[in-house]
């Protein structure tokens, strides 16, 4: 896929929703910074070159995190863009890279750069170099950075506002898609999407907050110890859910509506548009979502309160399912063209009770990042949105029928006959 030129990223409009009235600074400026390469990466474990990946940070008030290259000291990044609206002209880029290891709880620490002033860059003829916590050259790290001060539209934007591009993170777990139950490769899938501009939709001033009269919120927010053992035990899971590793994550980049039901919606193995319905939150900066359902297992993995690793508050929440556009009997499962499939989003979380005011929001946030997209939005008490599900339990039954089973694939076709 091709990477946002100047114009592209840095000279958007703002949509009309937006609504904020912020004073314009008069340091302002657009940055889009493309991380290239590393190289002479020193070995950090004693079998096989290294894993690396990198984070990067603005003044401390934004991050970016690169896709893991595995087996590597000379990785080189594709894709890894990053566009940021609205910072002032000292702003500061720290760049930190690790080495993954997927069987240790802390990555291997390789070193780190920084960039007193990125809107003025110019780079070293030899890149960055990469120093270890002692002060020792730990190799060489190449990236570009672009600026242009902030457009009329854009220095109203709030500092370091994320533009894009937009990526998807997809971890799967075996354990999790065990115990679900949910899917025939027993596998359980959470999803991570960075999307542009949440701020401009859902100002920080319209964060909805815990609901206080929800029994189930009240023992994980709450003040006795069970709730600190509920919010410990909800953070710990949550890091497991959305690990970042190298066997068993993916990512890439969504330039369309069309690549959403691609890369995120199809089922990774057999390519197919799976009915179900998913639990998602929105925060500052990413959607997160992963499939829900009535057993107990399902249910827990996809609590809203896990999916936002046990905040007090989020930007929106809620449920979504997919559907045909033509409806279920007119069903192709193999058909992930956006122009077949529509998404249909609510604001059904107990634990956060957004406002079905910002519904309107939801979706123009949607429209916004993925123009051409096709949603409904509903509000969860919504009869036709009832009806909709009814519809997709359907659906999912019949889906299940046509898929191979969890005991087909887990057992000898000798023990399946015996049972």
């Amino acid at each position: 896929m091709s990477s946002h030129s100047l114009a592209d990223g840095l000279k958007s409009v703002v949509p009309e929703i937006t609504l904020l009235v912020n004073t314009a600074p008069p340091d302002a400026f657009d940055v889009v910074i493309q991380f290239l390469s590393a190289e002479n990466l020193p070995k950090m474990d004693p079998i096989g070159r290294g894993d690396p990946y990198f984070i990067a940070k603005i003044d401390d008030h934004i991050t970016y995190t690169s896709s893991i290259l595995p087996n590597t000291s000379s990785p080189k990044w594709e894709n890894e863009e990053w566009i940021v609206r609205n910072v002032p002209a000292t702003a500061r880029l720290s760049v930190t890279l690790f080495d993954k290891d997927d069987d240790e709880p802390i990555d291997d620490y390789i070193g780190q750069f920084e960039i007193l002033n990125i809107t003025n860059y110019h780079p070293p003829p030899s890149g960055h170099d990469i120093l270890s916590l002692t002060g020792n050259k730990h190799g060489q790290f190449h990236l570009s950075i672009q600026s242009i001060q902030s457009s009329d539209e854009t220095k109203h934007l709030p500092r370091y506002t994320f533009d894009g591009p937009c990526r998807y993170f997809r971890h799967d777990s075996f354990v999790v898609g065990r115990l679900t139950m949910l899917d025939a490769d027993c596998v359980y899938s959470t999803w991570k999407i960075p999307i542009r501009r949440i701020s401009v939709f859902f100002p920080p001033y319209q964060k909805q907050h815990w609901n206080k009269h929800y029994k189930a919120a009240q023992l994980i927010f709450g003040k006795c110890p069970a709730s600190l053992v509920s919010k410990t035990t909800l953070k710990i899971t949550h890091k497991a859910l959305y690990a970042r590793t190298v066997k068993h994550s993916e990512n890439g980049r969504l330039n369309s509506a069309d690549d959403l039901w691609k890369y995120v919606f199809a089922h990774k193995t057999t390519k197919q548009i799976k009915p179900c319905i998913y639990t998602y939150i929105i925060d500052n900066y990413t959607w997160r979502f992963s499939e829900t359902g009535r057993q107990f297992f399902a249910d827990f993995a996809s609590k809203h309160a896990l999916l936002a690793n046990g905040s007090e508050y989020v930007r929106y929440a809620g449920e979504f399912h997919v559907r045909p556009k033509k409806g279920w009997d007119h069903w192709n499962a193999y058909d992930t063209s956006n122009d077949s499939w529509e998404i249909v989003m609510d604001n059904g979380s107990g634990t956060y009770t957004p406002s079905s005011d910002l519904l309107k929001n939801l979706k123009e946030l949607f429209l916004f990042n993925f123009p051409g997209l096709n949603i409904v939005t509903c509000d969860f008490k919504d009869p036709k949105l009832k009806e909709s599900e009814e519809q997709l339990k359907a659906a999912i039954e019949n889906y299940k029928d046509s898929s191979t089973t969890i005991d087909e694939l887990a057992l000898p076709p000798v023990i399946i006959e015996r049972l």
